[in-house]
């Protein structure tokens, strides 16, 4: 009976586990149908809430591009076209010379400095010349010794005449006499000229130590202002020294002028121009052009030219920029 009772509760133990199987599982089925009909609800009204789909859209044609239009009147002309732009120029010396000795020698003294105003021909320096001077005493008392001609004039002319006589008596003589006086005054001119050959060596001696003299003494060559002094008093003027002074020439002055290509034909040769030297110089001066140059600057598009500005008493200095203005004519073109 036991036995009995156990296989009854063991039996409707496995039913009521099988039965809540069951229940789970319908309600699960029932969970996942409500999850799926509320998707396919809300599916729904996200794509009636899209908006309609746009047509594809067609290429674009292109463009039509304009021509190009003309540049304006107003437009800025290339550099070497441009009449308007201002005419650059440079006031120079005409002349800078570095003057130096012809000859050798230690430097005895130096006249001028840095910045005097000298003339052409003043003595700016002289070189040591105590022994070109001995030398050149020497050489002035050989070229005026003129003893040793006059003794070879008189023995020259004796032998001649003894060399006559002899001739003429020539039949009371023996041969080997009249040949022995002929011989000696033929000598005796020689002897002659060659004395009158060391004189005239005397002379050209003595012009040489004059040079060496004059050489030694060294003048400016221009009408300037000295700008630089190389050496000192005292110092060996050698093969390899350049110079002892240097001069610059600023009467007249030289004008470098560069000018755009456009102004080729308004300036000629003889022209007057008006220049324009920077501040605090000023003013304006009348120069004339003197050069053209006939190979431009491609680069820049301009020409050069080379005006002279007169400069009396040195009132303007070089090395000034200025500005050109183009004016008459100093006289008519040939």
């Amino acid at each position: 009976m036991a036995d009995a009772d156990a296989e009854c509760r063991d039996y409707w133990g496995d039913r009521g586990r099988v039965t809540d199987r069951k229940r789970i599982f319908v309600a699960s089925a029932a969970v996942l149908a409500v999850a799926g009909g509320l998707y396919l609800a809300l599916a729904d009204s996200s794509a009636d809430s899209r908006p309609a789909a746009q047509p594809a859209a067609q290429p674009a044609m292109p463009a039509v591009q304009p021509l190009a239009a003309a540049p304006p009147a107003d437009a800025v002309a290339p550099p070497g076209l441009d009449s308007s732009r201002p005419n650059d120029c440079l006031i120079e010396p005409s002349r800078v010379v570095r003057v130096n000795s012809g000859v050798e020698g230690v430097i005895e003294a130096i006249y001028v400095d840095r910045g005097d105003n000298v003339g052409k021909g003043q003595v700016v320096a002289r070189l040591r010349a105590d022994v070109d001077r001995a030398s050149a005493a020497a050489a002035e008392a050989r070229a005026a010794n003129a003893h040793a001609v006059r003794a070879a004039d008189a023995r020259a002319g004796y032998l001649a005449s003894v060399s006559r006589r002899s001739d003429e008596i020539r039949t009371h003589l023996a041969r080997d006499k009249v040949e022995e006086a002929k011989a000696n005054a033929d000598a005796a001119a020689e002897e002659r000229r060659a004395a009158a050959q060391d004189q005239r060596v005397a002379q050209l001696e003595y012009v040489r130590t004059q040079r060496v003299l004059t050489e030694k003494t060294v003048r400016s060559p221009v009408n300037g202002v000295v700008v630089e002094r190389a050496m000192a008093p005292g110092e060996y003027r050698g093969p390899s020294t350049s110079h002892i002074l240097t001069i610059a020439q600023i009467n007249p002055l030289n004008v470098e002028v560069f000018a755009p290509i456009a102004q080729l034909g308004a300036v000629h040769v003889g022209d007057m121009v008006t220049v324009f030297p920077e501040d605090p110089v000023g003013g304006s001066y009348q120069a004339q052009v003197k050069v053209i140059d006939r190979v431009f600057d491609a680069a820049s598009g301009t020409f050069g030219m080379r005006l002279e500005l007169p400069n009396p008493g040195n009132k303007l200095p070089a090395g000034l920029r200025c500005r050109l203005e183009i004016g008459g004519k100093a006289s008519p073109r040939t």
